[in-house]
């Protein structure tokens, strides 16, 4: 007989690194002990995704919580509300007693079904709540209360966590996984005159398209053969569509107009990113950089900003380079270093596969979240064992 496990994504209009862990996790579980149940919105590309893998998807309300916020107000209620009703009426029905929440909304849900059904087991996977409003970090300090475990992608995330008054002993580091390594790769194309460098991201200012554009500039005065692709879209707000607009300015303005490839972001980033040379990562602030491990797994070297949890993730000189946040010329040099430096690229593509082998393979990761579960669902003498040990 197996368990089941609901694990709860609202926010499903953007297809991004939270949205993929979930869908990896569904893939992955071991389904001769756990069943995996996912209550979601109806819209995005998640519950089709879920769809083509067997996972069972119990859908309600509608996630458009950045649309609410500025508009609607009281759609936020309407779901949440949804949202909790549903936990209940899973755990009622289907005997569900793990809710693993992959957004700050369904956390709170969770946390409110809990006041009805207590021996429910909230978890919550983290990307980044401390970059949000006041009152929404008090929401979630309430529901910190209320959970069995809330998991951070870097330790970084786990210290603010902590600063913010999360118990220790309910914290843990999940990194985001990756099972590019084991997909099958594109034949090697034969020599192509163009050098790509790529970035890939949601066309939104945090992303600092800005930083990369004029990088680009400057490295396309060294190297005529090199193009720049920009894989991604504009967000939901008019401030979104705004920004996606200054970048094409921009881009006029720096003379590259012949230099830029846009391309539509897709679920399956794995062929477009066997395509570059090298990947970019330019932001502002970044919890953890998905994208970068699977570029990585694809033995890419990196040229990233040293932000948020980036420096746990890239090793700096070994699988790629950080730079300083805004520094434009210090991102031109690294680009332009792996433009003329085919052995040095090689060899952190290699020394990037490795790393991911060690540190962020999906499999292995799916096995400590089952391990979790299991634990939750025992004695809670083992599971604070295991606590400590993936806390340290």
């Amino acid at each position: 007989m197996t368990t089941p496990i609901l694990l709860t994504c609202q926010h499903t209009g953007a297809f991004g690194g939270v949205q993929h862990t979930l869908l990896d996790i569904a893939r992955y579980i071991n389904r001769d002990k756990f069943e995996p149940i996912v209550l979601c919105s109806p819209g995005g590309e998640l519950p089709g995704q879920l769809a083509k893998h067997n996972v069972r998807v119990v859908t309600v309300g509608k996630g458009e919580y950045l649309r609410y916020s500025s508009g609607q107000p009281f759609g936020t209620f309407r779901d949440l509300w949804a949202v909790t009703r549903e936990i209940l009426r899973l755990a009622r029905e289907d005997g569900v007693r793990v809710v693993h929440a992959f957004d700050g909304m369904l956390f709170f849900a969770a946390s409110l079904a809990k006041l009805v059904q207590p021996n429910l087991k909230v978890i919550w996977l983290d990307s980044g709540f401390n970059l949000y409003p006041y009152h929404f970090r008090l929401v979630m300090k309430w529901c910190f209360k209320r959970a069995a475990l809330v998991a951070a992608v870097t330790g970084i995330r786990r210290r603010q966590l902590l600063q913010e008054g999360l118990d220790e002993f309910k914290s843990a580091i999940f990194p985001c996984g990756t099972d590019f390594h084991v997909r099958p790769q594109a034949a090697t194309v034969a020599e192509r005159e163009e050098f790509r460098v790529g970035i890939v991201g949601r066309l939104v200012p945090i992303k600092n398209f800005e930083l990369f554009l004029h990088a680009a500039r400057i490295v396309a005065d060294a190297h005529q053969h090199v193009r720049f692709h920009i894989v991604g879209q504009p967000g939901f707000l008019q401030s979104d569509l705004d920004y996606f607009r200054s970048l094409e300015t921009l881009i006029r303005q720096l003379n590259l107009t012949e230099r830029i490839v846009f391309r539509q972001p897709v679920e399956d980033l794995s062929p477009v990113l066997g395509e570059f040379d090298v990947l970019v990562s330019s932001s502002h602030i970044e919890t953890f950089g998905r994208t970068l491990v699977e570029a990585m797994a694809m033995a890419k070297p990196i040229v990233a900003t040293a932000v948020g949890g980036v420096p746990e993730v890239v090793a700096d000189n070994e699988v790629g380079f950080l730079v300083p946040a805004g520094d434009v010329v210090a991102m031109a040099e690294k680009i332009n270093l792996l433009v003329e430096n085919p052995a040095l690229r090689q060899a952190m593509g290699r020394n990037g596969v490795r790393r991911v082998l060690e540190r962020f393979d999906v499999f292995a990761i799916t096995r400590r979240w089952e391990q979790t579960y299991q634990s939750l669902l025992q004695d809670q003498t083992e599971w604070h064992e295991l606590m400590v040990g993936m806390s340290s």
